[in-house]
């Protein structure tokens, strides 16, 4: 099992790299002194506090963000393959960005929550609805990846009919942290926070579910409440990383499977360990794209889909072996 101290120290360490490697070339360690300074006629104070300190605070918000929601879906289902990814729940928050600016809205800063949280909202609205239904874990997954096909299909739709009104958005809609300000940055965080409030009030009850469903009844869990909390907390969370990074794959899906190694945590635990590693891949994601290529920064959807993608092949066949 990982322990917190692992996460914790490569956060630092990729967060000290974050700040001093990228666009504009490598600054000494010394630079770092200038973060509480504001000259606009430094060109390093400008790198630092309006470039990269941003971009390095998104990328950990958002991959903290994801890593705890898959934690916490991942607990709902009881099935390692769920992820907010995989529910929806990211097509919904970037549907209702897109959707917005499709209808002639203007998105920005603060104004990206409310589209954001509504369409993450509705999709897991209506996998409650589909889960009451069907009263299983697998009907939570199913239910949630037609309307994950359903609302991917209607974005790419929205982008091919009229693709010149996106082509700001295109870095985004990959997946980047390259433009993020700080507006945006706290229209995240608005999110993200209240969202890992709810995780934290979930863990409890989905301890009790881990033993089955009946199980918990009769020790006096509501198993209703237990879904609306869950999936509140992975609507807010995944909004959140969808407003910083856009929509994001794999990280929800690998940081839980990490953090729980080849044995079982509490879900409080598992969710903060997960929460650590979903910022450490985010963030590694994004350095690896910065630097990996000299000259152009790869956008990081597909540096985290990189990484990712072996991580859980890697992760599969060990949970296969073991």
């Amino acid at each position: 099992m990982i322990r917190t101290g692992l996460p914790l120290v490569a956060l630092l360490c990729l967060g000290l790299v974050s700040l001093l490697v990228g666009a504009g070339g490598v600054l000494p360690p010394g630079a770092l002194a200038t973060l509480g300074q504001v000259d606009p006629a430094d060109s390093q104070t400008i790198l630092l506090t309006q470039m990269r300190l941003p971009r390095t605070l998104a990328a950990l918000l958002a991959g903290g963000a994801l890593g705890a929601a898959g934690a916490v879906i991942q607990s709902l289902t009881r099935n390692p393959l769920a992820e907010p990814g995989l529910l929806g729940v990211n097509a919904g928050a970037a549907l209702g960005i897109i959707g917005t600016l499709w209808l002639g809205g203007a998105v920005s800063g603060l104004g990206l929550i409310a589209p954001a949280a509504a369409g993450a909202a509705v999709v897991s609205g209506l996998i409650l609805a589909l889960g009451l239904r069907l009263d299983t874990g697998i009907g939570l997954i199913l239910g949630g990846a037609a309307l994950a096909g359903m609302a991917t299909a209607v974005l790419r739709g929205m982008i091919l009919l009229d693709p010149f009104a996106f082509d700001a958005w295109r870095g985004w809609i990959v997946g980047s942290v390259a433009a993020v300000d700080a507006p945006t940055l706290a229209a995240g965080a608005l999110l993200v926070l209240p969202g890992a409030a709810l995780a934290a009030a979930a863990a409890q009850k989905l301890d009790a579910m881990a033993m089955g469903d009946e199980a918990a009844r009769a020790l006096g869990t509501s198993i209703l409440l237990a879904r609306a909390l869950s999936l509140g907390a992975g609507a807010l969370l995944s909004a959140g990383a969808v407003i910083l990074a856009g929509p994001l794959v794999f990280v929800g899906l690998i940081a839980p499977q990490l953090a729980r190694g080849r044995g079982e945590a509490r879900t409080g635990l598992l969710t903060f360990r997960a929460a650590l590693l979903g910022a450490a891949l985010v963030l590694a994601a994004d350095v690896g794209g910065r630097v990996a290529i000299p000259g152009l920064s790869i956008p990081i959807g597909l540096s985290a889909a990189l990484i990712g993608g072996p991580l859980v092949i890697w992760q599969m066949t060990r949970r296969l072996q073991a």
